[in-house]
């Protein structure tokens, strides 16, 4: 159950064409006409081919019109579930001001993985976790820390995890995966030189990538076999990553739930048993 309206404003903006643009125009301000038309209809509206509309679909990761018009429909379905808040103070009020839109932007971040969330793909990736072996985890810097937070929960739950703080062990690491090995990596840009090279030792070996990045197109995205995608919202000059971790920790705890709603039983006494082992350390 993919959403369709986020990712047609993030492409509108970042690498659409100009005859592409006349097709997204009209699918994001006039979304209930869309999802009745046929392609033909649409291509005359837009002063396009169909081929076109193809390819914005296809660009978005969509596989053609109808997956597009159902993924559209979806936003007018579900738009009903998000709680729309916005926190306000006054332009005077610097400090107030400040907390305010730390807290909007997060509060976006979050609502915006949601418009990101592929439902199909998060179904095979929380089932290939179940079925592997090892969950090999790599990221540099903020990302190093969200890898860091995944790989305490499965630990929680005796799924075994590699993650290394050293980027030159990250590397090493990602030439020792075997056939069908597991490795998510973690980059808010996709773009990082050494997570580009762990991603290449991986693929050499076999093993198969799935990404947490933001959305659009990137050297990670394009190399990974799954993306779990997060909201492109901050500017690549960052006085320090915010919104791009709230919203990756979300990608997070969802995929961890998932997991564990698969093997709840398991999950609950190994659950269980860790937290009465914790308790005992701070007696």
């Amino acid at each position: 159950m993919k959403k369709g309206l986020y990712r047609l404003e993030v492409y509108y903006k970042q690498n659409a064409t100009e005859s592409e643009k006349e097709v997204l125009r009209y699918l994001i301000n006039n979304t209930r006409e869309a999802v009745e038309m046929d392609i033909h209809t649409m291509a005359k509206k837009c002063f396009c081919s169909p081929a076109t509309i193809i390819r914005v679909c296809k660009k978005n990761g969509f596989s053609g019109f109808k997956d597009l018009k159902h993924a559209l429909q979806n936003d007018i379905n579900f738009s009903q579930q998000l709680n729309q808040v916005n926190l306000t103070s006054s332009a005077d009020e610097k400090l107030p001001n400040i907390v305010a839109n730390v807290l909007n932007a997060n509060i976006s971040a979050i609502q915006n993985v949601y418009n990101l969330l592929d439902f199909e793909e998060l179904n095979q990736i929380v089932t290939l976790l179940l079925s592997s072996r090892y969950i090999y985890l790599y990221g540099i810097g903020a990302s190093f820390l969200v890898a860091k937070d995944l790989q305490q929960k499965f630990e929680r739950i005796n799924k075994r995890t590699f993650l290394y703080e050293d980027i030159h062990l990250q590397l090493v690491s990602s030439t020792n995966l075997e056939k069908d090995d597991i490795a998510i990596i973690v980059s808010y840009s996709g773009l990082t030189k050494e997570i580009i090279e762990i991603t290449k030792n991986v693929k050499m070996c076999g093993g198969k990538v799935i990404a947490i990045t933001k959305y659009g197109t990137s050297r990670l995205s394009s190399l990974s076999d799954y993306n779990l995608f997060v909201p492109t919202l901050e500017k690549p000059l960052r006085v320090g990553a915010s919104s791009s971790r709230v919203s990756q920790l979300s990608v997070v705890d969802i995929l961890y739930n998932a997991y564990i709603s698969l093997e709840k039983e398991k999950s609950m006494e190994r659950i269980v048993s860790t937290n009465k082992l914790l308790e005992k350390t701070e007696d």
